[in-house]
């Protein structure tokens, strides 16, 4: 028998499989930076504090301007150390697993979804506490849970950062605020990992004055896209790195 006339079949269907296989997997371009920037609108009446908040970004390699979103709602103080909300947001240009498509034979792309419109339930549950025993006394830890049920493609997902608040005051009053938070977001119904999206990040918010604050944020994010029910036979799962460099502008307005 001949195993020389097999084996060099077999290589070469290996190798086209491969290829194939690897035309499945969504490109993970690296060194990528992205930019997002948002306003919001606080109002203050005591206990009951509404928000409206306009959100956008520019990302992926091209730095193309794809998602933006409007978020309503309100924080309601349950306890001095407790803040719970229920916020409906309305997006555009978001990306999920099943984005990833085969629209024309062995030519795999991403959906473009800036045209599609999307709606978010979201519950938040925000305790913090201040941790005077630390240097300065004026150290406050929070730890955000973010509850989110999408009705577009019915997944829900938790969101828990934990982050390290210092208040630098001046007369008494805040004149800035410095953060660190760690992102974890965790798919409930879908992917194929603990956490689709995982970011460290560091924040500087400066008091402007009681109605206007300034916001510049610094992030490393991963997000990792995984195989999903309308992908091939073959599982993946790969990582997208992004800095991201965002700006705010933010107005408190108490009554």
């Amino acid at each position: 028998m001949n195993t020389r006339g097999l084996l060099i079949p077999a290589i070469l269907a290996l190798v086209v499989t491969v290829g194939v296989v690897a035309d499945h997997i969504p490109a993970t371009p690296s060194g990528v930076v992205e930019f997002e920037g948002r306003t919001s609108l606080l109002l203050d009446f005591g206990r009951f504090d509404p928000l409206v908040e306009l959100e956008g970004r520019l990302e992926d390699a091209n730095t193309e301007f794809r998602y933006r979103s409007l978020t309503a709602g309100a924080y309601l103080r349950l306890h001095k150390n407790l803040k719970a909300g229920a916020f409906y947001r309305i997006q555009q240009g978001a990306r999920h697993d099943d984005d990833w498509i085969e629209p024309t034979l062995d030519i795999w792309e991403w959906v473009d979804s800036r045209s599609r419109t999307e709606q978010v339930l979201i519950l938040d549950a925000s305790p913090r506490f201040q941790l005077e025993f630390l240097p300065g006394r004026n150290w406050v830890f929070a730890v955000k849970n973010r509850y989110q049920y999408n009705t577009y493609n019915d997944q829900h997902s938790l969101m828990v950062r934990p982050g390290l608040t210092y208040f630098l005051l001046r007369n008494r009053d805040p004149l800035f605020n410095f953060s660190f938070n760690y992102g974890l977001y965790i798919p409930l119904n879908f992917g194929e990992t603990l956490f689709y999206e995982h970011e460290p990040y560091l924040s500087v918010l400066y008091h402007l004055n009681r109605n206007v604050k300034l916001e510049l944020t610094g992030a490393y994010k991963t997000v990792i896209w995984s195989s999903s029910a309308d992908s091939p036979p073959d599982t993946y799962a790969v990582s997208y790195r992004a800095f991201v460099v965002g700006f705010g502008v933010l107005f408190p307005v108490s009554f």
